[in-house]
């Protein structure tokens, strides 16, 4: 097949014109299109009886980016194998030639002569990973990076590959042997904080980091591994998981040398035996003498999340939760009459920062009951009150991390059988 007769085949399949220009030193067919979303460019290089596409969407289209792709040899080998490009202005860094692609169905002869070339970042790709494995990562049940993956200008959408370590019943993930794409900010700011306390999950950046973190009431708790094997604590608020170790899943951290041993200092943070950030070595190397990333803080007090509590709950019609999870007061309380009451048998337990416990649970005649549990006695005080005495109950429990329940007139005390 002749490269006339191949223009004349994008022609048929593209079903509208292009216009032959000049790219550097390629020549090109262009044609552009104007969705809702803006207009969306498309450049094809024939030569050598070969198509190679370039695809800028959302008005994204620069002549200089189309050339730094250009340049890259259009040659795919079944796996992700980057290029670095460098274009002024232009925050992605990579070029990943993919194809053939061979499923258009509209020139299956076609498709296998035709490779795109696509603008990526390198926290987004992990090299030498199967093409196909790359496509399922990208997809909509991955990081959803193929809904913007011809946006030149759009920023890094760093991906974190995770799996549980732990059963998470009824939760987000599963238990897995396998690793699963995810965009790495969602997981660190709504799947890892948000979990279950004590479930571990694992999560890899694309430059070698393996995190294992777990919740710890309102905080972060694990281990940072480096590509080199060099492992340091991990122990930092919940909320700003994403924003301390971001520049690990962006490849944006910055190795310093390694420093001489220093005297270390421990003390009590939070519960636990830490060092105090202020006796790390100010040239950034970890406690346990590694060479840490400049400016990168594994540790660190932060301020203590108020009117929270964890949360465990099982209704009949509105869901479930068999491991305690982290929710705010309010929401607890709205639980009260939205799910709870619903139906008897529904209940749920509360448990502040020092594992005070509220108990409440929906009776048979439609009335909530409330109570206290005495692990030590093995008996429980309670009765039933209304809503808004379990709101005064919960706010006590959250605010005081205490159980108020024996101050209220009339509790009962019931031995556990």
């Amino acid at each position: 097949m002749t490269d006339e007769e191949i223009a004349e085949r994008i022609r048929r399949a593209r079903r509208r014109e292009q216009t032959p220009g000049r790219i550097g030193r390629h020549e090109v067919l262009v044609d552009t299109v104007r969705l809702p979303g803006g207009v969306v460019t498309t450049v094809h290089r024939v030569l050598d009886g070969r198509v190679t596409v370039l695809r800028a969407g959302a008005d994204s289209f620069r002549e200089d980016v189309a050339l730094a792709l250009l340049d890259v040899p259009a040659v795919a080998s079944g796996t992700v194998e980057p290029v670095a490009i460098d274009v002024p202005g232009l925050r992605l860094d990579r070029a990943v030639a993919l194809g053939p692609a061979g499923d258009s169905g509209l020139d299956p002869e076609l498709d296998t002569r035709t490779v795109t070339v696509v603008a990526v970042h390198h926290s987004e790709i992990r090299p030498g990973e199967a093409e196909a494995d790359f496509h399922t990562a990208i997809s909509s049940r991955g990081t959803g990076l193929v809904h913007h993956l011809d946006d030149w200008h759009r920023h890094p959408a760093p991906r974190a590959d995770a799996r549980l370590l732990d059963d998470w019943p009824g939760g987000m993930m599963r238990r897995s042997a396998k690793f699963h794409p995810w965009q790495a900010e969602r997981m660190l700011t709504r799947v890892a904080p948000d979990g279950p306390a004590g479930v571990r999950v694992e999560i890899r950046s694309m430059g070698g980091h393996v995190l294992v973190l777990r919740r710890e009431w309102d905080r972060g708790v694990g281990t940072l591994t480096f590509p080199d094997g060099t492992t340091t604590p991990v122990d930092l608020p919940r909320h700003e998981l994403w924003a301390r170790l971001s520049p690990i899943f962006l490849g944006e951290e910055r190795e310093v040398p390694e420093a001489p041993e220093v005297p270390r200092k421990p003390e009590v943070l939070e519960g636990r035996e830490e060092w105090r950030e202020s006796e790390r070595r100010e040239d950034g190397a970890d406690r346990d003498g590694g060479a840490q990333p400049a400016g990168l803080a594994t540790v660190a007090p932060g301020t203590p999340e108020l009117d929270v509590l964890e949360m465990r709950y099982q209704t009949r019609d509105h869901g479930w939760a068999a491991l305690p999870r982290m929710e705010a007061l309010d929401s607890c309380v709205a639980r009260l009459d939205h799910h709870i009451l619903r139906a008897p048998g529904n209940w749920a337990v509360f448990t502040s920062r020092s594992d005070a416990v509220i108990q409440v649970e929906c009776t048979e005649a439609g009335r909530l009951w409330l109570e206290t549990p005495d692990p030590a006695t093995k008996q429980s005080r309670g009765r039933l009150v209304s809503v808004r005495e379990a709101t005064t109950l919960l706010e006590i429990l959250a605010r005081e991390d205490r159980s108020a329940v024996a101050e209220l007139p009339g509790v009962e005390t019931i031995a556990w059988d």
